[in-house]
């Protein structure tokens, strides 16, 4: 297989996103230290993992941290309270929400020990708040539900190739799909091998959803393609080096803090792993669209067809508690207005991290930051 040039790279790279480097520091990832347990803790989804520890990091009330967010990855268990709530690291949006139900007495099923039980440890009160980057109801918005799915940003999901291989940086969305389906195997002549993502994420359940596929019929081999190599973490674009015929979906949101590890550093304390490895968002042409590129002038871009909002999800019971609600309800909460000090100018933490932030309600899926209306039973 022939190789990219350097030249063919620097030309046709994402221009507007600089690849910031430091030197190796510990990773900030679960609150420091992690005996400060605060008021709020949250886990589950991987794609927002990292701006919650910096919302977590910024957001005060009465002079003490509000936000203890605990990250997807890592094999340890953690402990979200001072009194017990020592549990499994709940990896991903699914997880994140299952740990949540628990946490607020229900009872799973399976293997997980009865109500209030997580993966055999009861969690009853130890989680607060479920970090999701899918909603669980899927493309149908409900109003009612026992979880509020609470949107605070906006995040672009393409498909990633390695740039050091053959296969297009744009694509039609009907070529990515018919490959997820494993009707092709190759695009444009070039061969290609889709990976799919951890269970319990909420990228591969969006991910799925707009490809059409789901759980059931890959367990059942109808896509033998995605069962022919193990899954991957999701946004970690690694699993693409020494494989140039490998895709998979990237968080534009993911990918831009990736990119900029050193400003998030310095702006809010934390330290984003930059696992993009050779990875490359490609642009994507919906059916009757143009291509349109997922990150334009190094942000999100809102327009781009596979977009969607990612949430914070909180017991619909508990909107009237004060802390949840100034922490996450309405364009004026913590979560919507949070800024930092960038060299005497204020800028926002949700764009910092790479996600868009809109302001006006299109519909409940595509939603202004701190809208409560959209709701669920998982």
């Amino acid at each position: 297989m022939k190789i990219r040039s350097m030249g063919r790279l620097v030309t046709v790279g994402l221009g507007a996103v600089v690849a910031l480097t430091v030197a190796a520091t510990p990773a900030v990832a679960d609150p420091s230290p992690v005996t400060e347990y605060r008021t709020l803790a949250a886990t589950g989804s991987d794609t927002t993992q990292d701006v919650l520890n910096g919302l977590g990091n910024v957001i005060t009330s009465g002079g003490n941290r509000v936000i203890a967010s605990w990250d997807a990855r890592g094999t340890a268990t953690i402990k979200t309270k001072a009194s017990g709530c020592t549990f499994n690291r709940p990896n991903g949006s699914g997880n994140g929400r299952r740990a949540l139900r628990a946490s607020n007495g229900e009872d799973l099923g399976g293997t997980h020990g009865g109500a209030g039980f997580w993966e055999g440890t009861n969690v009853q009160g130890c989680v607060d708040v479920a970090r999701s980057s899918s909603y669980g109801g899927g493309e149908t918005p409900s109003t009612t539900g026992n979880y509020t799915y609470i949107p605070f940003g906006v995040d672009a999901l393409s498909l990633a190739v390695n740039q050091n291989g053959d296969l297009p940086f744009n694509m039609s969305f009907a070529q990515i799909q018919r490959v997820y389906k494993c009707f092709d195997s190759r695009i444009a002549g070039n061969p290609v091998q889709p990976r799919a993502i951890q269970a319990g994420s909420g990228t591969w359940e969006f991910w799925m959803t707009k490809m059409q596929i789901n759980e059931t019929e890959i367990s059942l081999g109808d896509y033998p393609c995605l069962t022919t190599l193990p899954r991957v973490q999701e946004h970690d674009g690694t699993a693409l080096t020494g494989n140039p015929t490998h895709v998979l979906p990237f968080s534009s949101g993911q990918f831009l803090a990736q990119s900029n590890t050193a400003a998030i550093q310095n702006l809010t304390g934390v330290t984003v792993a930059d696992r993009r490895g050779p990875a490359r968002p490609v642009g994507v042409s919906m059916p009757g669209q143009p291509v349109v590129q997922p990150i334009v002038g190094g942000v999100t871009n809102p327009n781009f067809g596979l977009r969607r909002d990612v949430y914070n999800v909180v017991p619909t019971a508990k909107l009237t508690d004060p802390l949840i609600a100034s922490t996450f309800v309405g364009g004026s909460s913590s979560v919507c207005t949070a800024t930092v000090d960038d060299g005497g100018s204020p800028r926002n933490v949700v764009q910092l991290f790479g996600f868009g932030l809109r302001t006006t309600t299109v519909d409940p899926l595509n939603a202004a930051c701190g809208y409560s209306n959209l709701r669920f039973n998982s």
